[in-house]
């Protein structure tokens, strides 16, 4: 245990190891992330009517 330890924290290809397992882990969090946020706040497309929010002259 110790040796992975030192070859982790004590080598370059231990921190490459480190930092790229840390972006494949956030990228696979956010993922899960945006589906569960996609499936709560669902597009319902443009709103129809009156738009009061439009800015254009």
């Amino acid at each position: 245990m110790d040796e992975i330890f030192t070859f982790l924290f004590g080598t370059r290809e231990g921190f490459a190891v480190l930092f790229f397992a840390g972006v494949v882990i956030t990228a696979i969090v956010a993922f899960v992330l945006e589906r569960r946020t996609h499936r709560l706040y669902v597009d319902r497309g443009p709103k129809q009517g009156d738009d009061e929010d439009d800015w254009t002259l």
